[in-house]
């Protein structure tokens, strides 16, 4: 009987034992497969924005520096680009000529609605013309990322990009 006993309180023992870590296992493997899943459709959605699924507006501040002309008849292109080496080469609008980058003020623009590239870590600006002007700084807004600004306050040089990268993969 006491051997009875000992097999019967062994089994009971055995079948709670093996009992709390399966349901434990099977809890963890659900919180694992569920982290998966989220981590997967984040990458698919990133992936969807490097691809150019869709558009993306993005809008820039410039300020001119005092130092600047009083006014410019330049034409002034911005590339703004990802970790990814994505890029987008675009004018602010063709009001950005001419009176619109005066001394010592800041204009906002719009740049041309383009596709959605990943978070923006790249900003140059290329200007054509011969009145050299002078940026002091410019603000990159893009839509879901916080605002990315570049400090100049020099000349830029004729047709050759000039800005900053910062850009780690």
């Amino acid at each position: 009987m006491n051997s009875l006993t000992l097999i019967f309180t062994f089994f009971i023992v055995a079948a709670f034992t093996n009992a709390t870590p399966s349901l434990v296992s099977r809890s963890q493997l659900q919180m694992n497969q569920y982290s998966m899943l989220n981590h997967t459709q984040q990458q698919i959605n990133e992936t969807e924005l490097v691809r150019g699924s869709g558009s993306c507006n993005y809008k820039i501040d410039i300020k001119t520096s005092c130092s600047s002309p009083e006014h410019t008849t330049d034409t002034i292109d911005i590339i703004i680009g990802d970790a990814n080496g994505n890029q987008i080469i675009s004018s602010p609008d063709p009001s950005m000529r001419g009176s619109s980058l005066k001394r010592c003020t800041t204009n906002p623009f719009d740049l041309v609605q383009a596709n959605c590239i990943g978070k923006i870590c790249s900003m140059f600006f290329v200007r054509f013309g011969t009145d050299d002007w002078i940026p002091e700084s410019a603000t990159l807004y893009n839509d879901g990322y916080p605002p990315i600004t570049s400090n100049f306050n020099y000349l830029i040089p004729f047709g050759v990009p000039s800005g900053i990268y910062n850009c780690n993969k």
